[in-house]
């Protein structure tokens, strides 16, 4: 593009050339580029001197193209559809982020709070096309390219435009195959993830520590999803963060273990990240996600175990 611009200081002189080639007439460029006939004339002839050769045959009957003429013309005419072939493209990308709001959330969250909810979305946001920027493992830290992310914080920090989600709360669960066959076996099979130190157990659960009694077993997982799928095929205990597993406690997917939830005194909060211009749509979603999670709450109201 350099070596074009210095070759030529205007678009102009192209411009005129195309219309004139195009509608095979001098005085209908003109007409189009509200210019005289004459200076459609110029702006051919200024074109025919910096290429050094003639583009029209001028007749008395009018100009016809040359053959250097023809092939300027079909290479002016192919750059000119690529360029509004690429308008057009970037137009409709707008109008369609326009519509699109991004979540910077687990894997896990997605998989089995969120997914399980997308048609009631979809009818309370219909114009709305969600994209999920998805974490495998510990989240930490807040993206700038997206326009909401789910983070655990300390319940005092309210530094940043946010809605509190649900208090962290942390219970075993299991599938509830596995929680009858424990019964009869008095040993454990752990779920561990790995992101945790193994004392998280003496924190969260009645359990004890992940291998302390002879017998027991503790698998170890750097994805939680996958570790609360291995709860949900009966594999072992996990713990449950209340988050991610509202809506599998409440469908028996799983159960409780042992007779506490713990309260950490922390909050998952949607966190308004700024991505983009302000819309008032970002706060409608977050807000029909903390109404969701309060229903949750609600129902699981009489199946949780005391918090402590």
């Amino acid at each position: 593009m350099e070596e074009f611009s210095q070759r030529f200081s205007s678009l102009k002189p192209f411009l005129v050339f195309e219309c004139a080639a195009r509608s095979g007439s001098f005085s209908a460029a003109a007409k189009a580029f509200n210019i005289s006939q004459p200076s459609v004339s110029r702006n051919v002839a200024q074109l025919e001197r910096e290429i050094g050769v003639a583009l029209f045959e001028r007749r008395s009957t009018g100009a016809e193209l040359t053959d250097a003429g023809r092939e300027l013309f079909h290479a002016i005419t192919q750059g000119m559809s690529t360029i509004l072939r690429t308008i057009k493209q970037i137009e409709r990308r707008r109008h369609e982020e326009a519509g699109v709001v991004s979540l910077s959330v687990s894997g896990s969250f997605v998989a089995h709070w969120m997914a399980p909810r997308l048609a009631a979305f979809t009818q309370a946001f219909p114009d709305v096309r969600l994209r999920f920027h998805l974490i495998s493992g510990m989240v930490r830290g807040l993206p700038d390219d997206v326009n909401l992310a789910v983070r655990t914080m300390d319940a005092s920090d309210q530094d940043v435009r946010s809605w509190d989600f649900v208090p962290e709360i942390v219970l075993p669960v299991c599938s509830p195959g596995y929680a009858a066959a424990r019964k009869s076996t008095g040993n454990e099979t752990f779920l561990h993830f790995s992101d945790h130190a193994h004392d998280i157990w003496n924190d969260m659960s009645d359990l004890g520590l992940p291998g302390h009694l002879k017998g027991d077993v503790c698998h170890e997982f750097d994805d939680y999803s996958v570790l609360l799928q291995a709860a949900l095929d009966g594999s072992g205990v996990a713990l449950g963060w209340l988050s991610v597993t509202s809506k599998l406690l409440l469908d028996r997917r799983l159960v409780p273990v042992g007779g506490r939830a713990h309260r950490t005194g922390r909050v998952h909060r949607l966190i308004d990240c700024g991505a983009g211009p302000s819309r008032d749509i970002v706060a409608d979603i977050a807000q029909w996600l903390v109404e969701r999670m309060k229903e949750d709450l609600a129902a699981l109201e009489p199946i949780l175990p005391s918090t402590t």
